[in-house]
Parts: C-alpha cells; structure tokens; sequence
C-alpha cells in the first residue's frame, strides 16, 4: 500500500518506528483543514499560518502521546489547534517595559521573566511578553525559528530538538546560539519602533494645541 494511502494511526506508527517523513504525508493531509479552522477564529493571514505551523510542531513533538484507543488521530490534532488559538486569543494587549540588550547577551536574560511566580495576580504583564516574543520570532528564518520555538515554548532539550528534527545535535547548537542574538536584536528593534511611534503620536497631539 503507498505511504499516502495508510490510516493516519499507520502513519503515527511509522513515524514512531523512526520514519519522520511520514509526518509529512499527515501535514499535506491536514494542512488546509487546519488552515480553514484557525482561520475560522482569526483573521490575519501571516497568523494563521504561523499557527497552522505552530499546530504541527506542537503534534510532532507530542506525538509520543497521542493514544489511539482515546480517539482519533483528526480529532487529536484539531484539539492541539484548538488550543494554539485560544492562546493566541487570549494573549493580553499590556505592553511590558522592555529594557536595551547588548548584543551577546543570551536570550534567558534578555526576555522578561515569564514565570508564573513573577507574575502571580493573572500573568497579563507575562502574557504580552509572551507575544512579544512570539512576534519576533516569527521575524526569523524558518529553521531558527522552529528551533527556539520548541526549545522555549515547549521546553525541548537539545538532543530531543535534534531527533525531532533530524538534525545533529551541533547543528541544534549553532541555530540557537545564533538564534539567541538575532531574537535579542529584533527584540531590540521592535522596542524602538514601538517609542518611536510613540513619540510621533505625542507630536501629533501636541501640534493640535499649537
């Protein structure tokens, strides 16, 4: 039987049994679906498709717990989807202060602090950070991104991005460390924009009483 026409339970063993390439017969199966549906709660484009990507990241690095006794593998993955955009829309629109980053700084110390115990009255100052970050990231080049995004978001460690990835445990390395310095700079650069806007606003209304 062709790879593209096994059950999606078939393919969930294969790529289990080590033939990550499986999962891209299930990311062609289900990528308009999951497009139409996200597209359903929201409107931007370039969000819909960094969440569609979100979507089948999340799946792929939580495939070890999909359970096909609970259910279906569709019923499965449009549950993660679910959940990538109730996060999206519920994110705050509180700006947190953001301070200057030197550019070898690393990324632990230059974001804010997302912990639950720095933010424990409702984490609104935490989850704008949170998208803050997200918007920078999405900046990056596809691969970097994807590395940072599983490491960060969904706590990876290196060698776990790397087999679920396929790629060497160097390789994860180099992207990261590199990662860390343009996600700081883009940090950098969005913060800047973000007062210089502002200063034009307070320009803007200042003439109004001139």
């Amino acid at each position: 039987m062709a790879i593209e026409a096994q059950s999606d339970e078939a393919l969930v063993r294969r790529i289990r049994d080590g033939d990550a390439e499986a999962f891209a017969v299930l990311v062609d199966r289900y990528k308009r679906g999951i497009a139409n549906f996200i597209g359903a709660s929201v409107r931007s484009s370039s969000d819909v498709a960094d969440l569609s990507q979100e979507t089948f990241l999340r799946a792929y690095a939580h495939l070890g717990t999909f359970n096909p006794q609970l259910g279906r593998f569709s019923t499965w993955i449009y549950q993660i989807a679910r959940n990538v955009v109730r996060t999206h829309l519920g994110k705050s629109l509180k700006r947190p202060p953001t301070q200057e980053l030197p550019e070898e700084q690393t990324l632990e110390n230059a974001l804010p602090d997302l912990s639950l115990e720095s933010d424990p009255a409702g984490g609104i100052v935490r989850a704008e950070a949170e998208r803050e970050l997200r918007a920078a990231l999405a900046e990056l080049p596809e691969r970097t991104r994807t590395v940072l995004a599983l490491r960060y978001f969904d706590n990876m460690e290196y060698h776990t991005i790397a087999s679920t990835l396929g790629l060497s445990l160097g390789n994860v390395k180099t992207l990261i460390h590199r990662g860390k310095i343009a996600l700081a700079k883009k940090l950098q650069e969005r913060d800047a924009h973000a007062r210089a806007t502002s200063r034009e606003k307070g320009a803007g209304r200042a003439l109004l009483f001139v």
